[in-house]
């Protein structure tokens, strides 16, 4: 019983695909496991066919990334991506994920009025409650005073899941990564205030 009997098909595939990419030549192990399953011309023609499809799917992302950007409904893209090799449910899906994915990802990074507001409050209220919770923190475990600035990363982390949570946004938007970064230096600025030399 060899290495490779326990792969699955996609597994296999795969690892034929990568022997050859990176060392010119497929095992004989890989081989024979081939063999084992059918022929070599049968496999390449099951490679060839993940490669039409793995080429089909990406041919219509982008045209989904096309479409969204052209301001066209997800209506709209699911009746003008066409396929000839995969089914429309399979199309349908793919459109759907893509075009939620695309929306999601430019709703994220969009920069409004609304978005500054929250994230700049967000970052105020924030840097209170994490300096309140790392106060909490010193004050039970005092010896930790000692890494006054390694508290800094725990501080942002805290900062960003509030002002995430208050935006509803990732720091891939401006606005929460500017304020996450302001409300971290307000803490800073609390712990010069309030903590004694």
């Amino acid at each position: 019983m060899g290495f490779y009997t326990k792969f699955s098909e996609a597994d296999l595939i795969e690892s034929y695909t990568n022997q050859i990419d990176y060392q010119g030549k497929a095992s004989k192990e890989i081989l024979e496991e081939i063999l084992r399953r059918g022929s070599l011309e049968e496999f390449h023609a099951k490679i060839k066919i993940n490669n039409l499809v793995l080429n089909e799917v990406n041919r219509i992302i982008r045209e989904v990334h096309h479409h969204y950007m052209n301001k066209a409904s997800m209506q709209e893209c699911l009746s003008l991506v066409k396929s000839d090799l995969l089914r429309q449910e399979s199309i349908q899906l793919i459109v759907e994920k893509k075009y939620n994915q695309i929306h999601q990802n430019v709703e994220n990074l969009k920069l409004d009025s609304k978005t500054w507001i929250n994230s700049f409050a967000g970052a105020f209220i924030a840097s209170i409650i994490s300096t309140i919770l790392i106060l909490v923190v010193l004050y039970k475990f005092i010896f930790l005073s000692v890494f006054a600035f390694g508290l800094l990363i725990p501080l942002y982390i805290i900062n960003y899941w509030i002002i995430r949570w208050i935006t509803g946004k990732t720091r891939d938007n401006l606005a929460v990564f500017i304020a996450s970064f302001v409300a971290t230096l307000l803490n800073c600025f609390y712990f010069i205030l309030f903590i004694p030399s």
